[in-house]
């Protein structure tokens, strides 16, 4: 019976660790075929859509419509060099797919993103003075909208090579100051829900 018991009891110790997942004795490299990615968005260029920071790009109501501006996150920190630097990289290939655009040339570059006394002043290529009408004024507001995301940033003043220019507001009026977001009004959908006109109190008869 001893023996018996002591071969019934070496067969369930066999068959329990037969069903387990055993340990390495040590690390080993996993093949590149069983390898996957851990949540990291494996679009290049771009930058992936996490993160605390905030650019501004294009998106329409609806397909074919008009464009207005919307946030979409980055994994950068949160300085002006990084943000608007994500900002010229434009959409990364999932967002392309949702249709969100950048009306931002191709190449434009930043050369300086210095804040001082809450004007952020951006310096830019040239590539921005090849836009005209609708596409600069949207160009134009993605880099303020943006810019106006960062910390104690109030206006936004863009110049090119280091030269001042003029720039559209939403109402195509050209300015030489500084820009706020409030220079493009109705480019950014509101928040704020439509609610019914309140009825004028009536007149006691």
């Amino acid at each position: 019976m001893k023996a018996r018991l002591a071969i019934l009891t070496m067969a369930a110790a066999l068959g329990a660790s037969a069903c387990g997942i055993s340990a390495d004795d040590a690390p080993r490299d996993i093949p590149a075929g069983q390898q996957s990615p851990l949540g990291v968005n494996s679009d290049s260029g771009a930058g992936a859509s996490v993160g605390t920071a905030r650019i501004y790009l294009l998106l329409p109501d609806e397909p074919g419509g008009s464009l207005h501006l919307t946030s979409v996150a980055r994994d950068v920190l949160d300085s002006p060099e990084r943000v608007l630097t994500a900002l010229f990289a434009g959409p990364n290939a999932a967002e392309s797919n949702a249709q969100y655009r950048t009306a931002i040339p191709t190449g434009t570059t930043l050369h300086s993103a210095v804040l001082r006394g809450g004007t952020l002043r951006v310096d830019v290529s040239e590539e921005l003075l090849q836009l005209s009408g609708e596409a600069l004024v949207g160009a134009v507001a993605q880099i303020v909208f943006t810019g106006s995301e960062l910390s104690g940033v109030r206006s936004v003043r863009i110049v090119v090579d280091g030269v001042d220019q003029q720039w559209p507001a939403g109402n195509g009026e050209l300015r030489s100051t500084a820009l706020t977001v409030y220079d493009y009004p109705g480019l950014v959908p509101s928040a704020q829900p439509s609610y019914p006109a309140i009825p004028s109190p009536t007149e006691p008869e």
